[in-house]
C-alpha cells in the first residue's frame, strides 16, 4: 500500500470515529436544534406568570416551611421584651391563644388573637399589606425573579393563597381557642404586619 493510500485510509478512520462520537440533536418545527435543559441550571421564573410562580412555591415549599420550620412565639416574645429586634425581620411563627375579636370590612379586616399577655392583629380580607410571607421564606429569592416589580407582586399571590387557606372568619370565632401559623414582620421591636396562613380553631 502506498503512503498516499495509507494516509487516506487513516483519515477515513478518523472521520468515522468523529461521526460516531457526535450526538444527533432533534430539531423543532422551525428547524432549530432542541437543546435539552440542564438539570443543574438555576431556576428562573422569568417566563412564568405570577400565579404560576406561586404554584411552584406555595404548596411544595413555602407552606410546608411555615408549618414545620416556624420560630416558637416564646423565642420571638423574649427578643421583643429585651428590645433585640431593631432591624426589620420576618418570621414564620406558631401562635396558640384565644380569638379576642373579628373585625371585618369590605376590603380589609383583622382577627385579634391573645397569646399569653400579647394581643396580635392578624390581617384578613381582600387587601393584605406588607411582604411578611415572602420575606419569611428562605425559598423566595430576588435573584430568581430578576425583576423588582415581579418580586414585589409575588407577595400578593402568597397573600391570596393564605386567605384561601384561612377561610372566612366571622363573629362566631370570638372566644374560641385557636392555633395559628402566621408570617409576621417585626420592625423596631414592633409587629408591623401579621398574616395568618393557617387557623385551626379549638387549639390548645
Amino acid at each position: 500500500m502506498s503512503y498516499k493510500k495509507l494516509f487516506q485510509f487513516i483519515g477515513l478512520i478518523a472521520c468515522l470515529n468523529l461521526l460516531t462520537a457526535c450526538t444527533v440533536t432533534d430539531l423543532d418545527a422551525d428547524g432549530n436544534p432542541i437543546i435539552p435543559k440542564d438539570p443543574n441550571a438555576v431556576v428562573s421564573f422569568a417566563d412564568f406568570t405570577l400565579s404560576e410562580v406561586a404554584d411552584q412555591l406555595w404548596e411544595p415549599k413555602v407552606f410546608p416551611e411555615a408549618t414545620q420550620e416556624f420560630t416558637p412565639w416564646e423565642s420571638i416574645k423574649s427578643q421583643l421584651d429585651a428590645q433585640q429586634i431593631d432591624t426589620k425581620q420576618s418570621f414564620f411563627v406558631r401562635l396558640d391563644g384565644t380569638i379576642e375579636s373579628v373585625d371585618l370590612g369590605k376590603m380589609r379586616g383583622a382577627i385579634t388573637i391573645k397569646v399569653g399577655d400579647t394581643n396580635i392583629d392578624l390581617q384578613v380580607g381582600r387587601i393584605i399589606k406588607g411582604n411578611a410571607i415572602r420575606d419569611a421564606s428562605k425559598y423566595v429569592l430576588f435573584d430568581d425573579f430578576k425583576n423588582q416589580i415581579r418580586f414585589a407582586q409575588i407577595s400578593r399571590e402568597f397573600n391570596n393563597r393564605a386567605m384561601a387557606s384561612v377561610g372566612e372568619p366571622d363573629s362566631s370565632w370570638v372566644g374560641e381557642k385557636a392555633t395559628v401559623i402566621a408570617a409576621i414582620t417585626i420592625d423596631q421591636n414592633t409587629i408591623s404586619d401579621a398574616v395568618p396562613m393557617q387557623i385551626i380553631r379549638g387549639g390548645k
